[in-house]
């Protein structure tokens, strides 16, 4: 079980990358908020970054404590 489980940086990559989604979808519908969509971009890049360092801290730290 080397890398399994989540961890606090997984799970604040994921909320980041979904409340981009959603901005963007909001910004779609929305006029004056789609002129936030490249910020809405980069916050979806920032937030599957996170998902990959916590990955990769999962890889290097392996201990789970249950």
């Amino acid at each position: 079980m080397v890398g399994n489980g989540l961890n606090g940086e997984i799970i604040s990559g994921i909320s980041l990358t979904v409340f981009g989604i959603m901005m963007v979808l909001f910004g779609i519908v929305n006029q004056v908020a789609a002129v936030l969509i490249p910020a809405d971009i980069l916050i979806i890049c920032i937030g599957l970054a996170t998902i990959v360092i916590g990955v990769f801290t999962n890889r290097k730290n392996p201990l789970i404590h249950y």
